[in-house]
């Protein structure tokens, strides 16, 4: 409530700054300026003003929760549950009343209760970035479907019957601009799909505006009406019949070609994973060959290309070899040096001097890095010559691996696994087999995984379905 009477005192506030000059208004003016100027000089409560202003929008912002189906309350005003005080005291006694006399006036079983929230908890949901808007839109609906669907359950709106529930729940979630009326079994004809369509269209300009009390109101008695006017006519139900029929149709083809993009997407999503993940092998491959001395690059560090021979590069033209012993395409070598990246006169891997450049290998001979001698001691020392190069190599390789593939190797990765005490397989760590690209599962509304009991003020009414959309 302190929230409330911060917003209406800058409401009061607002509405003193923008009356206009006319001379019906000088003495509201003058009314408004007695109790909030100073006597003198009115600047200072202009700076006043602004403050109460931004303290109200921050406490507002504050103090409202995200709310869950689990968290959310019961009815704290008669059949209106309203935690976060959207609605003055005077809006929730005259929208009360307007539901009380739509239930006596109904020739049917009729319980009616209203939900308002300043904002949901929303699911973490996946959207493409080509068509955010609009996967946005249906995600949020789908969202005030499963909270408004699960909060007429948890309280039990209206009662049980032969032909369903009797109840009828209004929720709106004020700062996710969405509303969503659902209806229990008895009104699956009454209140139709298309009907609960008109009362949410009649309701959007109120809603727009912020004009709550009013929106909510208008709802409580369209409901009303098209309850009192009993079944739909032939020709109503015929226009439904079209335009139901037409929106399958779009919706279909919305679908599928959704699907198929999506589908695509996830395609290439598990192809550039999976190349990840091949690259990662190789690189345990290559740390089994270097414990036993036998390590031999066959793929550039920079680019990530295989080499055509160990001699020729993946670019075709013969491999650089640096004095320290790491190898690279001539291409990339070229590029490296001259995009800045580093010290020309070191090896990008282990930062050794390269001397002067040494001449592309022409000769016919393989390369080997390093050269062992089959002396047993020289061959231990060629072999811990091998596992250095090959450490330096694989951390290198890490980090342009995660430049390339960011969505599925990250910096901290690259840091855990460079990590000297670090003796897992790179290819299935957790943390990498995790980000594999899957198909997301969808609970529907009678997955929600939750049983709920009825708030005191109904008996255990569910619902059968509804309408909403964005305002």
């Amino acid at each position: 409530m302190i929230v409330q009477s911060y917003i209406e005192l800058s409401r009061e506030l607002l509405v003193f700054d923008v009356l206009p000059y006319s001379a019906k208004n000088q003495e509201t003016r003058k009314s408004l300026s007695s109790q909030y100027e100073t006597p003198n000089k009115k600047q200072p409560f202009l700076i006043m003003k602004k403050c109460i202003v931004l303290l109200a929008l921050f406490l507002q912002k504050a103090f409202c929760a995200e709310w869950t189906v689990e968290t959310f309350p019961e009815p704290n005003y008669g059949l209106i549950s309203d935690p976060d005080t959207i609605l003055s005291e005077q809006s929730l006694q005259a929208i009360s009343e307007t539901m009380d006399s739509v239930m006596d006036n109904a020739q049917v079983p009729l319980h009616v209760a209203i939900a308002v929230a300043s904002q949901m908890k929303l699911p973490n949901i996946d959207i493409d970035d080509d068509n955010n808007n609009n996967n946005n839109n249906r995600n949020v609906e789908k969202a005030a479907e499963t909270f408004a669907r699960g909060i007429h359950d948890k309280w039990g709106v209206g009662t049980k019957s032969d032909s369903g529930g009797t109840g009828v729940l209004i929720f709106l979630s004020v700062d996710d601009r969405v509303v969503y009326i659902s209806r229990g079994g008895s009104f699956d004809t009454l209140l139709r799909n298309s009907r609960i369509d008109t009362i949410i269209r009649k309701m959007k300009p109120s809603l727009r505006q912020t004009k709550y009390d009013e929106g909510l109101t208008l709802a409580v008695q369209l409901v009303g009406d098209f309850i009192e006017k009993g079944e739909p006519t032939w020709t109503e139900k015929i226009w439904d019949y079209i335009t139901v029929e037409l929106g399958i149709l779009a919706a279909f083809v919305s679908s599928m070609f959704y699907s198929r993009r999506r589908a695509r997407r996830l395609r290439e999503e598990q192809r550039i994973y999976a190349e990840a993940a091949s690259r990662l092998s190789e690189i345990d491959r290559a740390q089994a060959e270097a414990l036993q001395g036998q390590y031999q690059a066959t793929s550039c560090p920079v680019c990530l290309e295989d080499f055509v021979s160990d001699r020729i590069g993946s670019d075709n033209q013969p491999i650089k070899l640096l004095r320290c012993g790491h190898v690279f395409d001539e291409t990339c070598w070229a590029e490296w040096v001259n995009s800045g990246h580093g010290d020309v006169s070191k090896c990008p891997i282990c930062k050794k001097d390269v001397g002067v450049e040494e001449p592309a290998v022409e000769n016919t001979e393989p390369l080997q890095q390093p050269l062992i001698d089959h002396d047993e001691h020289e061959r231990a020392r060629g072999n811990n010559r091998a596992m250095q190069l090959f450490q330096q190599e694989r951390n290198f390789r890490l980090t342009r691996l995660a430049l390339r593939y960011p969505n599925y190797i990250t910096q901290n990765q690259v840091q855990r696994w460079s990590s000297p005490a670090y003796n897992g397989s790179l290819s299935r760590d957790s943390s990498f087999t995790e980000s594999r690209p899957r198909v997301v599962q969808h609970k529907s509304h009678n997955d929600k995984g939750a049983s709920y009991t009825s708030a005191g003020h109904f008996s255990g009414g569910t619902s059968s379905g509804g309408r909403g959309g964005r305002f």
